[in-house]
């Protein structure tokens, strides 16, 4: 439902616009919001999987605090 919502999209451009790093989910599938994120220059989609999801938290850690 957030991603019907003009105040929502506003505020996360904002967010994707700032040096600051952010963690998120997003649907697999979608258009309009979603796909603009998805392909916003800065956006790095990581995929969770069986194969890494163990050690997913802490290479996300490191990524972030490398920055």
């Amino acid at each position: 439902m957030e991603c019907l919502s003009p105040v929502f999209i506003e505020a996360a451009a904002h967010v994707l616009a700032s040096p600051v790093p952010v963690l998120t989910t997003i649907a697999a599938k979608g258009g309009g919001f979603i796909a603009s994120v998805k392909d916003h220059q800065d956006v790095e989609i990581i995929t969770v999987t069986a194969a890494n999801r163990d050690q997913l938290p802490d290479d996300l850690v490191g990524r972030i605090q490398a920055g």
